[in-house]
């Protein structure tokens, strides 16, 4: 950043130094400091801080009314006058013109020294210079080195992110998102703003529609957008198209949400769009199809229709994937799927499947850019990621490794509700099927028992790891509803009590008192339930084996209603 007039006035020289007028103009950046000795302005530098002692205008009216307009007029950044031995006090024309212009005036008392203020003055010039210098030849250096090692786009936005600290956004010549990334650490003190998940599009559909876009793509020019209305309030834009041989193949788009950009910024966007240009060519030319192949193989392994051998390793190879490591498969199941799914793009009438495809699209990126060992495997049926673990991984480490999937994908949209079901270690892809297996029955499992939270864990189901296997076979069928099938016959609302009546039962290990603490039913109303229940049921709860045969029929029942 340059020094701002701000600056100046924490210098030892300008300790004694007061802001007369044009307070508000206090930002101004300064790059030149001299002494105003002539009514002449022809000499007058922009961005320059002059200093007086009056001698000039003293006796001059006319001067006095038009000086600070010509010193506006040129750019400069402000004026320091010294009072006691040509002026008394600052004229009131000056004070009246700067305040109306926004203009600084900073009087000096008599015997302070200009020298003084233009020696230090200047030597924070140049230091601030000096590290923009040097900033600038960073900057060129990082960007070089992701030219030359053919970076992704992910890659490129996080770089650009790391440079101008404010969010990022990558998108295709239609102006659809192709990647974009965040500030996600405190900038100045402050916590980072996320705008992610389905906002981010938003406001590429906010900034095509009012026209913004058009007007870049006829003058092919970065610009900046003032002011955006969102639900998130005002935002201000900056958009750089990407060319390549004159013809506009993508956007850099900036929203200034943690600072306003400064000029050398500027020049970060409009030299990054270079490297971001080659990065999308690639993309779009070799990336999408190398993307498709990879998911559509490791759907193959996950359903089981891929042939083991050799051949699927060198495949995997050909893919830059390495299947011989050990895997969880954890299925992601999107609970408020309308919601997020909606393409702010679409019209109503838009394809459920379509938009669906998009929101699976989004996390899919989202995924891999911040956890790159994960595959991601997205289907019409949801998303399943395979996450690598150490070989005898504690299930310590196992659920931090959940908890950082889950944390990544809050901070990419928070109103996302997503359920996860976690399989065992799988220490061979040929065993990814059952591994997947698990992972959705885990999900779906979990889901039907209503237990608190949003993960679930395959090794945690207990005697349902067995349940699950044997559900669709007739004979367990024909157990259930020989034990307690005649519960279902039951009108539904008194049909619901009785089973969670039965239910609290077991949970209170027979005791009577303690199972109607926990439905916060008088005792006698407990009694009355439970011998309703042996009515219907025609059973005896004091019989061992009856107690027995009803608790797993009750651990069957979640699995009979699908």
């Amino acid at each position: 950043m340059a020094v701002v007039i701000a600056d100046l006035l924490k210098l030892p020289a300008l300790r004694l130094a007061k802001v007369s007028a044009g307070e508000q103009g206090l930002t101004r950046e300064v790059e030149y400091i001299d002494v105003l000795d002539s009514p002449d302005d022809s000499g007058l530098k922009s961005r320059g801080l002059y200093l007086t002692s009056g001698f000039v205008f003293q006796s001059s009216e006319k001067l006095q009314e038009t000086l600070i307009e010509q010193l506006e007029e040129k750019g400069a950044a402000g004026i320091v006058l010294q009072v006691g031995r040509y002026i008394k006090e600052v004229p009131a024309e000056i004070l009246t013109t700067a305040n109306r212009l926004g203009f600084p005036v900073i009087v000096l008392p008599e015997g302070s020294s200009f020298a003084a203020v233009i020696k230090e003055g200047l030597e924070q010039v140049f230091f601030q210079q000096g590290k923009e210098i040097r900033r600038s030849q960073e900057i060129q250096k990082r960007l070089a080195e992701l030219a030359y090692t053919g970076a992704e786009l992910q890659q490129i936005a996080q770089t650009i992110v790391s440079l101008v600290a404010n969010t990022i956004i990558v998108a295709d010549r239609d102006f659809s998102l192709l990647s974009y990334a965040y500030l996600d650490k405190p900038y100045k003190g402050r916590n980072p703003k996320v705008y992610a998940g389905k906002i981010i599009d938003k406001y590429l559909y906010n900034l095509k529609r009012t026209g913004f876009i058009d007007k870049i793509r006829c003058r092919k020019k970065a610009e900046r957008a003032e002011v955006l209305f969102s639900n998130l309030g005002q935002q201000a834009w900056v958009i750089v198209p990407v060319l390549i041989n004159g013809e506009i193949l993508g956007y850099i788009a900036m929203l200034e949400d943690q600072h306003r950009l400064c000029e050398q910024d500027w020049q970060v966007l409009v030299q990054a769009a270079n490297v971001t240009a080659v990065a999308i060519y690639k993309q779009l030319a070799e990336g999408e199809v190398v993307r498709r192949r990879r998911n559509d193989f490791l759907s193959g392994i996950l359903e089981g229709s891929v042939q083991e051998g050799q051949a699927v390793l060198e495949q995997a190879a050909a893919l830059q994937l390495d299947l011989n490591k050990t895997w969880l498969a954890v299925q992601l199941e999107i609970r408020s799927p309308i919601k997020f799914t909606q393409h702010p793009l679409a019209n109503e009438e838009q394809d459920d499947a379509a938009a669906k495809q998009w929101g699976i699209a989004m996390l899919t990126t989202q995924l891999t850019a911040r956890q790159s060992d994960l595959l991601v495997v997205g289907k019409q049926s949801g998303i399943t990621i395979l996450c690598p673990l150490m070989t005898e991984a504690s299930s310590e480490t196992i659920a931090k490794r959940i908890e950082l999937i889950r944390h990544e994908l809050h901070v990419f949209s928070p109103e996302l509700e997503i359920a996860l079901g976690v399989s065992r270690p799988c220490r061979d892809y040929r065993l990814l099927p059952e591994a997947y297996g698990e992972a959705k029955e885990a999900l779906e499992i979990g889901r039907k028992l209503n237990r608190i939270g949003c993960v679930y864990y395959f090794d945690e189901l207990g005697v349902y790891q067995f349940l699950t296997k044997v559900r669709d076979m007739p004979e367990v069928k024909a157990y259930y509803q020989a034990v307690i099938g005649k519960l279902d016959q039951v009108e539904p609302s008194v049909r619901h009590d009785l089973v969670k009546t039965l239910e609290q039962y077991f949970t209170a290990n027979g005791n009577v008192f303690k199972a109607a603490q926990g439905l916060f039913l008088h005792r006698n109303s407990m009694k009355y339930r439970l011998e309703r229940i042996q009515e219907i049921l025609g059973v005896d709860l004091d019989d061992a084996e009856v107690r027995f045969n009803l608790q797993l029929a009750l651990k069957i029942r979640p699995l009979m209603q699908r």
